[in-house]
């Protein structure tokens, strides 16, 4: 039986971090499932494995993979307790993982990562209260009754990381319950795939002594108390992020107001002070530029080549203090920016020009393809040979060294650069010290004098010398293009009053979240909390949105009774289209910057990751810049995506991103996703069927229908001006799928 309770009807909303644990720290049930001691016998490999098979079915075709002991002192485990980690798996096609507790048997933690490749149904889509029967029987299975009398009925308050899982199926929290107090973030989470399947189980439970409810203030005091300290953060936060739609452009960044973990937005039950996520007394952060410059920007979308980034590492050094003269490269490589674009950058190497050729005083930099500083390494040799550091400087002094490098190299952009003032605390400065780890500094990105959510660097400083010896930091070229809001933005005081109608102020546990690698978990206090909807205050409207909610509209209401309606449900599934508003459109005709997106999500599959560029040139290269898609354009990001691909020819000054596509240059970018590109130029080596084709387009429609993925609306007749549908293109990016499948 669950445990019943007087429902609230309520569900977390704070930081997504608040539940950021390692993968050990799953199985520590208070009561139920005894500490590891010494003298405790562990189950055998063997035992073990017959255990696992009792909780979770293993199909025939599933080969043990492997089987792991982590003990107790082990890193990262915190528990006290030793567990086994068991895998199966079936070649590339799925893979089964098993945690269990070594001495009790108790399930830990259970995944199954199914390749999905086979269109499904959304006519018999699994409800919620399905998903919830499917979850608990699960938990009868795998619990006993004692446990489940501490844990509330099932989503009575739903987990805030529960959006995050939702492409995977339905997420179902049972939160664990001291008595009629919820702590939230202990429990049980169980996840149910589209087919009813358990995909997923874990089990986060605190093993220690909690603190009694039996001297806390009234809930109007700790009301008062949030009215009056309570600061949400005013930012630009990436909304894209919270619907897995992480291949959008900026554009997807709006101004809100939300809470982050060091902002004062709880109240200490037994104190009355405010504090954060961390359990520290806060107070309103104050957010000051360390300058006035703010980077210019160009209309210019060239990038640079490695000659050109030298130049620039050049100039970098003569700003540092002394004389510098180049060493040489030291090479480079390249990563997936904003929107998935590729991004290359090149390291290069100085030493002193009076020094004694020390590795020690060598300098790298890193500059990228954009002309920006992205990296700066003290001895950079030094890295893969670390010896402990005594911890000689102070925290305050780590930070002017920080600072006075960032003065020096990133002088020209200190009107958006901010220093993140958050003091370590005695623990984890000791961490610190015993692991011989440099101070870390955190600097944040500000736009129009606001801040962007995650757009951080950081510094390290040696605490033995105080020498700032690094400096990290990602390309910003595109989250620099955001701009300022048209909208007066709501005072912090009516984002408040926002929050308080979407969520009610409830006595809760809190584990505090750690600001280090833990070492033991922190001690949980009862806290006065807002919880209920999880989301955001749009600061230009007042409005809330709902990460939960903006998931389901992810998920497509108009096609299932559409004849397509399995491929566009795969399509959807696989990311190759979005959904806005619960809406696919199947019959709505594409438009060719929409058929570009469609191609980039394409290419991002295995079979096709020949196309991506590896750079074995330094010649120069263009980002092309078509008129009329703006970097604010929701297409952009992957229009230049195709270019870098070759799935678009760099040709002409407009792409027309918003005009319906035709099935002729549907053909053309399809041929060259399948790697015939060379071929489009030579008309002269095909022979067309089609007498309604112009000589152009004979190569790809040719090689298109010759695939059996394109065909004629005739013997005689391809109909190349023809518009293509949501649901065609669909139907077109499934044959392509299951051909490479195939040849693959």
């Amino acid at each position: 039986m669950l445990r019943r309770t007087t429902s609230w009807g309520l569900s977390l909303g704070v930081s997504s971090t608040i539940l950021v644990t390692t993968v050990f720290a799953t199985a520590s049930v208070e009561g139920l499932v005894p500490v590891v001691h010494a003298a405790e016998k562990t189950l055998s490999q063997e035992e073990a494995i017959k255990q696992a098979q009792k909780w979770v079915t293993i199909p025939e075709d599933y080969k043990l993979r492997g089987a792991r002991i982590t003990e107790p002192d082990e890193e990262y485990n915190v528990t006290g307790r030793t567990y086994w980690n068991i895998s199966w798996e079936k070649g590339k096609a799925g893979r089964i993982n098993v945690t269990i507790d070594a001495v009790s048997g108790a399930l830990s933690r259970y995944s199954n990562r199914l390749e999905d490749d086979q269109p499904g149904s959304t006519k018999n889509k699994l409800t919620e209260e399905q998903a919830i029967e499917v979850a608990t029987k699960f938990l009868e299975k795998v619990t006993t009754e004692e446990e489940r009398g501490r844990l509330s009925k099932p989503n009575e308050y739903a987990d805030q990381n529960g959006y995050y899982f939702r492409n995977q199926g339905e997420f179902v929290n049972f939160t664990r319950m001291v008595g009629e107090i919820p702590f939230l973030g202990n429990g049980i989470q169980i996840i149910v795939d589209r087919n009813g399947d358990v995909v997923n189980f874990n089990r986060e439970w605190y093993d220690g002594k909690l603190p009694e409810a039996t001297k806390v203030i009234e809930t109007a005091e700790a009301e008062k108390k949030w009215e009056e300290k309570a600061s949400p953060s005013l930012m630009y936060k990436d909304m894209a992020g919270m619907t897995n739609r992480y291949q959008q452009a900026p554009g997807s960044y709006e101004l809100v107001y939300e809470f982050q973990d060091e902002d004062p937005q709880l109240v200490d039950a037994t104190t009355g002070e405010v504090i954060n996520l961390f359990g520290k007394v806060a107070s309103e952060k104050k957010i000051k530029p360390l300058g006035n410059m703010i980077s210019s920007e160009t209309s210019e979308k060239r990038l640079i080549t490695k000659e050109e980034a030298q130049k620039i590492a050049e100039q970098y050094v003569k700003r540092l203090p002394g004389n510098y003269r180049f060493d040489g490269s030291s090479g480079g490589g390249s990563s997936s920016g904003p929107g998935g674009i590729s991004e290359r950058h090149w390291s290069f190497d100085f030493s002193p020009q009076n020094g004694g050729g020390k590795k020690s005083e060598q300098v790298e930099v890193d500059i990228n393809d954009r002309g920006e500083l992205v990296g700066y390494q003290v001895n950079p040799n030094g890295r893969f040979e670390e010896t402990p550091k005594k911890m000689v400087i102070t925290w305050e002094q780590a930070e002017e060294s920080a600072t006075k490098l960032v003065n020096t190299l990133l002088s020209d952009q200190l009107g958006e650069i901010y220093q993140i003032e958050q003091e370590p605390s005695k623990e984890t400065l000791q961490s610190y010290a015993d692991n011989g780890e440099p101070y870390e500094i955190q600097f944040g990105m500000l736009i129009n004098g606001i801040p962007v959510e995650d757009e951080t660097f950081r510094v390290e400083v040696n605490p033995e010398t105080g020498m700032a010896e690094s400096l990290s930091q990602r390309s910003r070229s595109e989250v620099k293009l955001l701009s300022k809001p048209t909208n007066k933005q709501i005072e912090r005081q009516s984002a408040k009053e926002v929050i308080k109608k979407q969520q009610k102020l409830q006595l809760a546990y809190l584990q505090p979240v750690p600001e280090w690698i833990p070492i033991k978990p922190s001690e949980p206090i009862l806290v006065y909390r807002y919880v209920g909807d999880n989301g955001v205050v749009k600061a230009d409207t007042g409005e809330w949105y709902s990460f939960v909610e903006a998931q389901k509209k992810q998920s497509p209401t108009d096609i299932d009774e559409h004849p397509q309606q399995a491929v566009l449900d795969f399509a959807v599934r696989k990311g190759w289209m979005t959904v806005a508003d619960g809406q696919l459109g199947p019959e709505k005709e594409v438009t060719r910057g929409e058929m570009a997106m469609m191609m980039a999500q394409m290419a991002d599959e295995g079979e096709f990751r020949y196309l991506r560029p590896y750079f074995d040139s330094d010649e120069e290269r263009l980002i092309h810049n078509f008129a009329d898609v703006p970097s604010s354009h929701p297409n952009y990001a992957a229009i230049q995506r195709n270019v870098e691909y070759k799935l678009i020819p760099k040709t002409g000054n407009n792409f027309e991103p918003d005009r319906l596509i035709t099935r002729a240059e549907v053909a053309d970018m399809v041929a060259r996703l399948l790697g015939y590109g060379d071929l489009l130029e030579k008309p002269e080596l095909f022979k067309s069927p089609y007498q309604d084709v112009q000589s152009k387009h004979v190569p790809a429609v040719t090689l298109i229908s010759a695939n059996g993925l394109l065909k004629g609306k005739s013997a005689t007749n391809f109909d190349p001006d023809a518009t293509v549908t949501r649901a065609q293109a669909a139907e077109l990016l499934k044959l392509i799928y299951d051909q490479q499948q195939e040849r693959n």
